[in-house]
């Protein structure tokens, strides 16, 4: 299938912190890519309520324990996360976000596996492919590179929006290189690994 014919799902978490085997969900969001189009009108968000809220992570996400009062645990979500989740799952370190969601899934017996393509290491392949060293960059810095404004960050439905708009701006790029499916992005990006934890 050509590359912008496939179907993709940019997604984002805010966690009570990094730890991906400790920490928890407290927002899920899903913005689905289609034909090269972010169908905006069937984007997903939803408040996750926590076992345990660690107030020091409000600093990075502003969602305070008040906030998700209302808000229903992961196994009662579960459902309409999964069936958000269409496609090849794409994100800034998306790894991250992936490794949460799986063990969440695991935890209520179902078996989570996606392919998954992380913008910032589209962005380091696009710059050894023009000859630049090719670092891993802050998803703002990346934002900036393709004309978006970072005003609104640390959101999950924003950032799940924002890194749609730069895959979508990346996938030009990467047809005019001669990429043409995701099977040889998956292949070429994976050579340009980084550690995130």
């Amino acid at each position: 299938m050509a590359l912008a014919d496939e179907r993709y799902c940019s997604v984002d978490l805010e966690t009570t912190g990094l730890n991906v085997k400790k920490d928890e969900i407290l927002s899920f969001a899903s913005v689905p890519i289609r034909s090269s189009r972010i169908v905006v009108c069937d984007s997903y968000c939803t408040l996750i309520r926590p076992e345990n809220y660690k107030l020091e992570a409000m600093k990075y996400h502003g969602i305070s324990k008040t906030d998700l009062d209302g808000a229903l645990p992961f196994s009662a979500l579960a459902d309409t996360i999964l069936h958000s989740l269409d496609g090849i799952l794409v994100g800034h370190s998306v790894e991250y976000d992936y490794r949460f969601l799986k063990r969440y899934f695991k935890k209520i017996g179902v078996k989570f596996k996606k392919d998954f393509i992380d913008i910032n290491l589209v962005e380091k392949w696009l710059d050894q492919c023009c000859g630049k060293l090719g670092q891993t960059m802050p998803f703002e810095a990346i934002m900036k590179r393709y004309g978006l404004e970072a005003d609104y960050r640390h959101n999950a439905l924003a950032d799940a929006f924002f890194a749609a708009q730069v895959f979508q701006m990346q996938m030009m790029r990467l047809e005019q290189l001669g990429i043409e499916s995701a099977r040889q992005l998956i292949k070429a990006v994976n050579r340009c690994t980084y550690a995130i934890w």
